[in-house]
């Protein structure tokens, strides 16, 4: 026995800084031991332990000892085997161990002296605090007050630890929702937590199944395999153990002894076989109030809740509730990302990851040196699009469009075998992943199959609707290495069978993987040439074709043609890249240095002739609808000093088929500043009268393949055009004008401009500058 010391102040002193260390971050553990060190040195004992109360409410568990060796293997005991230490428990009263009372001490029965102190907050047993002497003590109430001072302050580190332990948890489950871990990992959580929280409880959750009234099992990691099988499939319903019976009832079933409680009735043997002896369920609830589960807390002996427990039980439901909200609602998420919402087809981040699959196992195959002539894992890739479907959302409504497309695709599901892969890239475009195709042709019969049921007529909003699909292939033997590529390729060869009628099929071969490097090689080439732009090193420049009248043959204008030399392909042709600049967008910054090289010419022409020669520039429709298209107009005639009616915009049918107030309002815009507006290639896209009708177009152009028509059955197209013009009071110009008899035609049919390479080819500033002198000496141009 140690000296120790019984200066009050001293005691004083040292229980403050014990209670400092139950608010800072000790363990408990580590508490009970500076516990036990404090008492040692103030009180004559022999011996001091601490047991705490496990959650059944009888089980004393050995935590803490001044001495290393314990008398015996076990360090747990059953407070129901003495009815002493039931009392104390009860009671929350001190007992003083005496040698000639019946009362044993719990670690070292042969020593008969000592206190039992009960730990104890909110009428709530914790645990006990045994402290043992080896001579007869008087206990004096000084040494009762400084014990149940050091016992308080355990209690209170009890409850404390107990409530920090509860909100780590919820943070950690919360964050594990948070971040999308698992569901199962999630719920095996919750009980094991919650099994560290309460010891000598086992948890289990049990989740509704959604189409039978049943509970299945969702999580119980402590669970034996037997009980696990047991819980799954559980019968919803009255008296069908505590889990059933409250996932029937929407309420909590406490039962404190399965032996005696009606609910286990039929299942007595069961919980007499595997030891349970208490089980506490509480079912938990969607926010809309939709039954998910039960979460349940076993025991080996039967016992009643505590206030601890129901906090417990009440955190973990709420978890468990949070959890199964948050993984439905990533499911549904990921659902939304995977299956397109309005056909139920995967969607394209689905096909690409599939295809990213099956792409990954032939390289697999590949590398063990499989039969690249014959493997298994071959397959071809489909894209389809709706031929003329935006036709159909015009004139039928995009509600009939929506209604087409589910057609569609329950029509291509029944054309396709079980195993091949249906989806819907977006809009009116699809894929269609054929696995186990070895060779073209074994594709080209499942497309003539596709293309033999897509000719029956499709029942849409209670009317037939006839319907086909352009359709381009490529298949794995290609020996691609991306997944892009093989879409890529397909994309390409789809068009190509566009270009040759609806209903098309083609394969992509060789000469189009050539035509694609090349598209992607112009693609970069003119992207570094339109950043040059900005450092001032231009690879562009502009020609300009002189416009004639026909009846006088005097030059009344230029249009601005724009031409990039290439610095090693040398001239490259506008039919080949200004159709990558529109896909890319780089028409936008490449149509505005036209529209200010085409203005800064027309300037120095307008000062040095003083002519009033006008200069038409093509806008495009990406160009056209930027925001500040128009006031970036305005700024170029005032940087200039150029009148407006010597600008005239040429512009296309496709920026007149968007919509129609935004372009008619820019158009009025624009003819308030004085510019003319020429509608170019008329007749080529979807020509509509009503939009000449309504727009404040000066000019229809008629495109070069009508005018190479002339004598050949074209006459009488060009003939409309003129007469529609006219009858809108609009001119014509015709482009493309090679021969003096089409030049003679038009004049003769009243058309009242042209340019061809029959007046002059496009020039370059300085021989345009002497077709301009011409005009300044008032000279015919042509005799």
């Amino acid at each position: 026995m140690n000296d120790f010391t019984t200066n009050s102040i001293d005691k004083q002193s040292e229980l403050s800084e014990l209670g400092q260390k139950a608010l800072s971050e000790f363990t408990l553990t580590e508490l009970y031991l500076e516990a036990i060190s404090l008492i040692n040195r103030h009180l004559p004992i022999e011996d001091c332990c601490l047991w705490q109360l496990l959650s059944d409410s009888n089980t004393l568990r050995l935590l803490a000892k001044q001495k290393a060796t314990l008398e015996g293997k076990s360090t747990d005991i059953d407070s129901r085997e003495l009815p002493w230490l039931q009392s104390v428990l009860k009671s929350g009263k001190i007992a003083v161990i005496t040698g000639n009372s019946e009362q044993l001490p719990l670690t070292q029965p042969q020593q008969r002296r000592g206190l039992c102190v009960p730990i104890s907050a909110a009428k709530q047993a914790l645990g006990i605090l045994e402290i043992l002497t080896p001579n007869p003590h008087t206990w004096l109430k000084e040494d009762l007050n400084f014990v149940q001072s050091v016992v308080q302050i355990l209690a209170t580190a009890i409850q404390r630890k107990r409530s920090e332990s509860l909100l780590q948890t919820q943070t950690q489950i919360l964050e594990y929702v948070a971040t999308g871990k698992g569901l199962d990992d999630i719920l095996n959580c919750i009980c094991t937590l919650i099994e560290a929280q309460s010891r000598g409880t086992v948890c289990s959750i049990l989740l509704k199944d959604p189409s039978k009234q049943e509970l299945r099992m969702g999580a119980g990691p402590s669970l034996s395999s037997e009980v696990a099988i047991a819980f799954d499939h559980l019968l919803i319903a009255e008296n069908v153990g505590s889990c059933g019976t409250a996932a029937f009832r929407g309420v909590a079933v406490y039962v404190e002894d399965t032996f005696k409680d009606p609910v286990w009735a039929d299942f007595r043997e069961f919980a007499r076989q595997h030891n349970i002896r208490a089980c506490w369920s509480m079912p938990f609830f969607s926010q809309l109030g939709e039954l998910l589960g039960t979460f349940a807390l076993t025991h080996q002996v039967p016992c009643a809740p505590t206030d601890h427990h129901l906090s417990i039980i009440k955190t973990a439901t709420h978890l468990a509730s949070i959890a199964l909200e948050g993984h439905r609602t990533a499911e549904q998420l990921k659902h939304k990302a995977l299956f397109d919402e309005l056909t139920g087809l995967p969607s394209r981040d689905y096909f690409i990851e599939e295809l990213q699959y099956k792409l990954h196992q032939l390289q697999q195959h590949r590398l063990a040196e499989y039969s690249v002539s014959y493997d298994p894992c071959h397959f071809a890739v489909l894209f389809l699009d709706v031929d003329h479907f935006k036709l159909v959302n015009d004139s039928l409504g995009h509600s009939v469009g929506d209604q087409l497309l589910v057609a569609l695709a329950r029509q291509l599901s029944e054309s396709l075998r079980s195993h091949d892969l249906l989806a819907r890239l977006g809009g009116d475009e699809f894929a269609v992943l054929l696995d186990g195709v070895d060779n073209h042709q074994e594709a080209h019969e499942i497309v003539q199959r596709i293309q033999r049921s897509l000719a029956k007529p499709l029942q849409v909003d209670h009317q037939e609707v006839f319907t086909s699909v352009s359709i381009g292939m490529t298949h794995s033997s290609n020996s691609y290495e991306h997944t892009e590529e093989l879409l890529r390729d397909a994309d390409t060869a789809m068009y190509q069978a566009k270009d040759q009628g609806q209903g098309g099929y083609v394969v992509f071969d060789e000469v189009m993987h050539k035509q694609v490097r090349s598209r992607l090689w112009l693609g970069n080439s003119l992207r570094y040439a339109v950043k040059a732009l900005e450092k001032g090193q231009c690879q562009f420049q502009l020609q300009y074709q002189p416009i004639f009248c026909l009846q006088q043959r005097k030059l009344i204008g230029f249009e601005a043609l724009l031409r990039w030399h290439h610095p090693q392909q040398g001239l490259i042709s506008p039919e080949q890249f200004i159709p990558i600049a529109e896909e890319t967008g780089l028409i936008v910054p490449l149509g505005q240095w036209v529209l200010e090289r085409a203005c800064q010419q027309l300037a120095i022409w307008f000062e040095e002739f003083w002519a009033p020669v006008s200069m038409s520039i093509n806008v495009s429709s990406q160009q056209f609808l930027q925001p500040d298209f128009v006031s970036s107009i305005q700024s170029l005639l005032n940087g200039h000093q150029l009148p407006g009616e010597l600008l005239k915009l040429e512009i296309t049918e496709s920026v007149l088929m968007e919509t129609t107030h935004h372009v008619t309002d820019r158009l009025e815009q624009l003819q308030k500043l004085g510019l003319l507006l020429s509608l170019d290639d008329f007749g080529t896209g979807y020509s509509s009268l009503n939009y000449l009708h309504n727009l404040p177009i000066n000019t229809l152009k008629i495109d070069r393949s009508f005018v190479w028509g002339i004598g050949q059955g074209q006459d009488q197209i060009v003939k409309t055009i003129i007469a529609l013009a006219h009858g809108l009071e609009m001119n014509v110009v015709a482009e493309g004008i090679e021969t003096v008899e089409q030049a003679q035609y038009l004049n003769l049919l009243g058309c009242e401009l042209g340019q061809g390479f029959w007046f002059a080819r496009p020039l370059e500033p300085d021989d345009a500058k002497k077709w301009l002198l011409t005009l300044k000496n008032h000279r015919k141009l042509l005799t």
